[in-house]
Formats: C-alpha cells, sequence, structure tokens
C-alpha cells in the first residue's frame, strides 16, 4: 500500500512538474509590451503604448520607423498568422503540415499566385522611391528584426517550422489570397455546368436560370469532358478547401449615414467584414502616428497598410463587391498534337511549368503547370483525369492586372482629400470591393472598386457557365473604365448601404456576379429608414439585429406542405428572429437541410451541394425551389419509385423531429436556437484533439443565422446543430463628429500568442455583442497598460 502511494505521489508531481514547465514555456513566448527592444534601421527612437485591449499606439518622428514599429509588433503578435498565410498562398503547407496538404499546394501552385506575387513586387516593390514603397519596405525590415531576435511562436515548436524572413513577394503573397477567397466562381461554376449538361431544366427550377439562354451547341464528346471534369474537380476543391487552415472571406455589412440623419449632425459609418472564423482573428488593430499623420487601422497578417480604418480626415469600410472576375475556358486540342490549342483562326502552344513541392515526412512531388492565353490549365488539380481529357483554363482579373492594392491602401490611408480617397480607390483592380467612405466635411460615398472585364453582351447570361477557348468570340479584350463602376456620392436619401447584394448596372447592363439576396440589405435599409437622428451606440445596436426579412415566407412555404403538426406551428408563427430562445429557425433550418439534401445530394453530390448552399445562387433562391411542386429534383435519382415534393418535406419533417429531440430535448419548448447554434474559434493546431482544448477558444451560444446583419454564419447539413463557421471579423462604427470616439470589437482579441493576456479577452464580449473603444489618442489615464521603447 506504502509502496502503492509513492508511486502515485511520484506520478502527481510528475505531472505537476510538466504540466509547469509546459506552461513557463508557453508563457515565455509572450510578446513584449514594455520595457526596450533594439530594432535595427530605426533612425530614433519610437514608443508603443499597448492599451487595455492590447492594441499597439505607436509615435514615431517619421514614417519609417512608424511602419518598421508596425512590422515589429504585428509579427511579435501574429507570426504564425504571417507564415501560414505565406505558405498557403505559395502553395508550401505540406512542406511543414504533410500530405494531408498537398491538394491545396497543387491548387495554388495551379493557380500562380506565387508567380503573380514576383512580378507585382519586382513592378511596385522594385524602389524605395515613393512613400508607399518607403512605408511597405519599413513594415518587412520590422517583421524581420522579430524574426531575428524575437522568441518563436510556439506553434513553429510543435509543427517544426523555421523561423524565415520575410519578402517582398510575401506582402504580394497575402494580397493575392484575399483576391482568392473573394471568388465565389471558381467554387460554383463547375457545378452550374455539370446540372445544365446532365439535367435539362433543372437550373431554372432551382436558380431561376432559363434553360433557353444556356448554350445549347456542341453536345459532342469535348461537352462530356466538360461533364466530367466539372463532377471531379468539385469534389476535389471542395475536398481542398476544406483543408486550408486559415479562414476565407466570405461577405459584409456596411453602411453609412449622412449627417442630415444623425444626433450629431456628421457622418456615421457602420462596417463588420464577413469572414471565416479561426484562432487568431483575421484583423490586427494599430494606431500610427507621426508628425502630419494619424491612423487607426484594421490589417490584415503581412499586409503593411490598413485595409479598413480611419484617419483624421476620413473613414471607410469594405465589403465584397461580388463581380464575376473568373472565368472558365474549355480548349480544344489540335488533333494530332496535345501541345497546340485552338484560339481563333490560329493554334497556340501550351506553356509549361514544373514546381518542386516539398512534402514533410515524404518525397518531393514534382508537379507540372500548363497555362494558355486564358490562364492556368486547371486539370491537373484532380486526379484521375487523363490527358485525353480537354483542358480547362482559368481566367482570373487578379492574374490579367498589376496588383495595385497594396499602393491603393497605403494611398487611401494617408487621403486628406475625397479626390485624394477617389483616386485611391479608383485604382484597386482586384479583389473586387466595395468602399464605403465618409469624411469630416460631411461627404459620404461608396465606390464599387474593380477592374471590370467588358463581356460580349450574350456573355452576361452564360457567366456561370464554361466559356469556349477556341472560337476567340468568348474572350475579354478591355475593361470599363472605372467611371462607369457602380458608385454613388451623397445620395439625396441620406445612407448607402451594402450587404454584397446586387449593385447598380455598369454601362447599362447588370453586371454578371455572385450576389447576395435582398435579406441583409433589405433589413438595413428598412432599418435606416425608420430615424432621422442616429446615434453611433443605434449603429452598433444595429450590427446585432438579427430579423430576417425572407426567411418566415420560405417557412410558411414548408409549413403549407407539412400540414399541420408542431413543427407546422412554429415555421408558421415564426417571425424572423434568431434569439438564443427562439424556436423558429431551431426548426426552419433543420427542415431546410433535410429538404435540400433529400432533393439535391442524389444528383450532383454532397461535397457539390455543400459549396453551393454557402454560396450565394442558392441562398438567393430557397423560397423558389421550394414552392416549386413540379420539378425533377424531388425525385430521387438512386430509388426505383417517384418521389413528390411531399414525400420529400414529410421525410424532412421525421428527421427534424427527431433530431431536435435528440440535441435538445422532448419538450419543444426546449426545442431552442442557442442550444444547437453555437460559435467556436478552431485554431489550425485544434485539429489535432491533443491542443484543442488548448489553442482553440469557445464555445458560445449565439443569437444571428444565415443572411441576418449579425450573419453567424453556418452550413446548413444533418447533423441537426449549426456551429458557426463564418461571420463579422469586426464590428466597427465610426463617429466623423469625433473620430476619437469610434467603437470596435474583435471575435477574440488583438494577439495570435497564447501566453499572451489578449488571446482571447474580446471573445466573451462579441458573443454578447459589446464594443470597446477605437482611441486615436492615448496617454494619461487613458487606459494605458504598457509602454515599449524600440530603439536604434
Amino acid at each position: 500500500m506504502k509502496i502503492l502511494k509513492s508511486v502515485l505521489l511520484v506520478v502527481v508531481l510528475l505531472i505537476i512538474l510538466i504540466s509547469g514547465g509546459v506552461y513557463i514555456w508557453i508563457m515565455s513566448g509572450k510578446p513584449q509590451t514594455d520595457g526596450k527592444a533594439n530594432i535595427p534601421g530605426l533612425k530614433q527612437p519610437v514608443t508603443v503604448l499597448f492599451d487595455a485591449y492590447g492594441v499597439p499606439h505607436i509615435k514615431a518622428e517619421n514614417m519609417q520607423d512608424a511602419y518598421t514599429a508596425l512590422g515589429y509588433v504585428h509579427a511579435q503578435d501574429r507570426l504564425f498568422q504571417m507564415e501560414m498565410l505565406r505558405r498557403l498562398a505559395s502553395g508550401r503547407l505540406a512542406e511543414v503540415l504533410g500530405p494531408d496538404l498537398l491538394k491545396v499546394d497543387k491548387l495554388f501552385r495551379t493557380l500562380g499566385i506565387k508567380q503573380f506575387a514576383a512580378e507585382n513586387a519586382k513592378q511596385f516593390l522594385g524602389a524605395d522611391t515613393a512613400e508607399y514603397q518607403q512605408a511597405a519596405l519599413a513594415y518587412l525590415n520590422g517583421v524581420n528584426a522579430f524574426v531575428a531576435k524575437g522568441k518563436k511562436p510556439v506553434e513553429f515548436s510543435i509543427i517544426g517550422i523555421p523561423m524565415q524572413s520575410f519578402t517582398r513577394e510575401d506582402i504580394f503573397l497575402v494580397a493575392g489570397y484575399m483576391a482568392f477567397s473573394f471568388a465565389e466562381a471558381i467554387r460554383v461554376d463547375p457545378t452550374f455546368q455539370k446540372i445544365n449538361d446532365q439535367y435539362p431544366g433543372y437550373l431554372e427550377a432551382a436558380f431561376g436560370v432559363r434553360a433557353d439562354i444556356v448554350r445549347s451547341t456542341n453536345r459532342n464528346k469535348s461537352w462530356l469532358q466538360a461533364n466530367r471534369f466539372s463532377e471531379k474537380f468539385s469534389t476535389e476543391l471542395h475536398t481542398a478547401l476544406s483543408k486550408i487552415p486559415v479562414p476565407l472571406m466570405i461577405g459584409s455589412n456596411g453602411w453609412v449615414i449622412a449627417g442630415s440623419k444623425t444626433r450629431s449632425g456628421k457622418p456615421i459609418l457602420a462596417n463588420d467584414t464577413h469572414i471565416g472564423f479561426a484562432q487568431p482573428a483575421v484583423w490586427y488593430e494599430a494606431q500610427l502616428e507621426y508628425p502630419g499623420y494619424n491612423f487607426y487601422g484594421h490589417h490584415i497578417a503581412g499586409i503593411p497598410f490598413g485595409v479598413l480604418g480611419n484617419n483624421e480626415f476620413c473613414a471607410w469600410g469594405i465589403t465584397m463587391f461580388e463581380n464575376d472576375d473568373m472565368d472558365f475556358y474549355q480548349e480544344t486540342n489540335h488533333p494530332d498534337s496535345a501541345e497546340l490549342v485552338k484560339h481563333g483562326a490560329s493554334w497556340e502552344k501550351i506553356k509549361h511549368r514544373t514546381d518542386t513541392i516539398k512534402i514533410k515526412g515524404k518525397a518531393d512531388v514534382l508537379f507540372e503547370v500548363a497555362a494558355t492565353s486564358h490562364g492556368p490549365i486547371i486539370n491537373g488539380v484532380i486526379e484521375g483525369i487523363d490527358s485525353v481529357d480537354a483542358p480547362v483554363a482559368l481566367w482570373w482579373t487578379a492574374l490579367q492586372k498589376p496588383a495595385t492594392l497594396i499602393k491603393s491602401f497605403y494611398e487611401l490611408n494617408h487621403a486628406i482629400s475625397f479626390e485624394a480617397a477617389r483616386k485611391a480607390v479608383s485604382e484597386i483592380s482586384a479583389p473586387g470591393l466595395n468602399i464605403i467612405y465618409a469624411d469630416t466635411t460631411g461627404t459620404i460615398a461608396w465606390w464599387a472598386a474593380a477592374s471590370l472585364p467588358v463581356r460580349d453582351e450574350r456573355l452576361n447570361d452564360l457567366a456561370r457557365f464554361f466559356h469556349d477557348g477556341a472560337s476567340g468570340l468568348d474572350d475579354h479584350l478591355e475593361y470599363y473604365p472605372f467611371e462607369k463602376n457602380p458608385q454613388a456620392v451623397n445620395p439625396p436619401w441620406g445612407y448607402i448601404h451594402t450587404g454584397n447584394n446586387q449593385p447598380d448596372s455598369v454601362n447599362g447592363v447588370i453586371y454578371p456576379g455572385y450576389y447576395y439576396p435582398r435579406d441583409r440589405a433589405g433589413r438595413i435599409e428598412q432599418l435606416l429608414k425608420e430615424k432621422n437622428d442616429w446615434t453611433v451606440e443605434e449603429a452598433a445596436a444595429m450590427q446585432l439585429d438579427h430579423k430576417s426579412i425572407t426567411a418566415p415566407e420560405t417557412s410558411a412555404t414548408i409549413a403549407a406542405v407539412i400540414g399541420a403538426g408542431q413543427l407546422a406551428d412554429i415555421l408558421r408563427n415564426w417571425d424572423g428572429n434568431h434569439g438564443l430562445k427562439d424556436a423558429g429557425p431551431a426548426v426552419y433550418y433543420n427542415m431546410l437541410s433535410q429538404i435540400i439534401y433529400g432533393a439535391m445530394a442524389d444528383e450532383i453530390g454532397a461535397a457539390a451541394l455543400k459549396d453551393l448552399l454557402g454560396s450565394s445562387v442558392m441562398r438567393n433562391s430557397f423560397n423558389l425551389f421550394l414552392a416549386n411542386d413540379s420539378t425533377g429534383w424531388w425525385d430521387n435519382i438512386n430509388t426505383t419509385q417517384r418521389e413528390t415534393r411531399r414525400d420529400i418535406f414529410m421525410r424532412a419533417a421525421e428527421r427534424t423531429e427527431a433530431l431536435l429531440k435528440e440535441k435538445c430535448g422532448p419538450n419543444p419548448a426546449d426545442w431552442q436556437w442557442g442550444k444547437i447554434h453555437y460559435l467556436k474559434h478552431n485554431h489550425p493546431l485544434g485539429a489535432i484533439k491533443l491542443f484543442d482544448g488548448i489553442f482553440s477558444v469557445g464555445s458560445f451560444p449565439v443569437t444571428g443565422g444565415n443572411e441576418v446583419i449579425n450573419n453567424l454564419m453556418f452550413d446548413l447539413d444533418t447533423t441537426g446543430v449549426f456551429p458557426v463557421l463564418a461571420g463579422p471579423a469586426l464590428r466597427k462604427v465610426s463617429d466623423l463628429s469625433d473620430l476619437s470616439k469610434g467603437i470596435t470589437v474583435s471575435p477574440t482579441g488583438q494577439s495570435g500568442v497564447l501566453g499572451s493576456s489578449f488571446y482571447k479577452d474580446e471573445a466573451k464580449m462579441y458573443a454578447e455583442g459589446k464594443t470597446r473603444p477605437m482611441l486615436m489618442k492615448v496617454g494619461g489615464s487613458d487606459a494605458k497598460v504598457s509602454v515599449l521603447v524600440l530603439e536604434p
């Protein structure tokens, strides 16, 4: 007995010692927020004051020192995030994460973002004469100062990532990834092509796309190959995207209210950008101050300049424009040579390059990438597509136009006039962004910022289908001038809003895009019309609104089909709110999921359907689809009997009731949204169960839902629970009557370093809808918690 007690005591002591050692190791990586640090390249000392939420307030004597300091503190808080982004965009994840990431690497190698980054780094950062170049290179100097002397992040040690300097190319790698994550076409178009080719008439029934506008010729072997390509590509892409360890950008809300409708008489600007949730959070906040300049911004890891923010003259926010900037081209090989493809009256030679993909624990893989004049041939991403299949090339604006984003955001950060801001926005080529703007003179504005290719008019209706690469008639030859882009300045009704909805026409036509339904935009407009004395606090409260103006209609359609019973009663009486205790959304989303999967998964497969359900095209079409009693979608192609809409709905009702009883309890009063809708911020290491509870943050029951203003999004699936995948990656409101009194909140916290007290200090605040100040001036007792002095 004594021996057993002694052994247990030793085991307990070992556990304590090991736990203590791990804790000391983790805490040793805490970012330095006080004292002094020497940074090569500084001209003069820089003071960095960290406020109560870990936001650095940088006070420098000149521009270069300010951006060097920003790079240093950004890296010490977010180096692992920077590393993941540059590796993802360049196709180098398998090198440190192993063969499971090979599909992801192949995808990004094929897209050619690495080559894009090299070309644009040479064009835009090949010199140091312009101010934006000096600032960007100073930022890189600061990042590399931390890489050279800073503490290695815990994740680097666990995974085995070497500390390596960052380059000019890495800035553009992140910009390229940002553009990719905005592109919905790559996830939607192949599935649309498959449905059109295999199931005539089904697109019109589900999405309102008329069968008579879809190209009906060329139903020959090449189109059968397009079928095969579309099906396989959808599956492979879904697999690759599901493994990406950093979040994709999805949507966003933004509105700006003119002084004529605010209590202060000056504009109010509100913005919440919708991005996949992860830990660390996407945005990094910082205030920079040097003679003649004071700026508060939200930054993306590896990008030197604020993507959204405000200086002392103006404020701006962003949402996704959702313009279609990708097109698939099916090429036609020469009958005697697979190395030639037809283009107009001639044959062009396919270009090739070979990349070496390093894989942790495995031999290197030689990966060949081919390209035509339309863009990279993406057949190589798909396993099982052999050389006899027709090549499919991907045309993408981001690869066709210079990457002006970095230069443009520097100019916008420093704009001190409306004309300067407009000029900066006009230079953005990709990704497509809605920029909402307000300044202290009272001007409000919105610009759809993107280089928009001029399509042949017949292609506007065919934008979601494969184009003919051989004829030359489907090529894009020029771009509209910025003046043709949708935009507005000081509209007489006193507000501007964007929820990724359909914008104004371009040159008299509706420009092809993946615009989101009227749900969010319609509710925003509904609320903005109600008042003429808005305050910052009321704008912030509006960001938490969770009432859908369209879901009750679809809910009533479902109730009418299933008839009587407690599910039908709940659906029929639901007002569209998504509160924690509401039963309506719990029943509605379970029913909707079961119906959609029951109707569509047999035709297009679960992977393609999941991607469609996460896109704008499906969300625009729920009621159209559910109200159609005669479409062939209702019949299951894998059974001998012919199913009807009522059959699918009644089976969905049975499964929904069973799931709600399983997840929430047998009493319908307990079927509450907050029990099955929750937010967790997953760290990349959280995929390993041992690390999940250490590095990931949450979970929290939350209000909101798909396509309400508080757009806490989830996948529609058949599990009975709806964990949040994406939503507002920040909430921010700027007051143009006093820009020092803006408010914001981060989904988790400012720092990505586990040992930091700012790792998850805002997570509960965010889940509960609270905010904190965006301080333009810090000093005295203004929530200052620590001071770090950076010296040459």
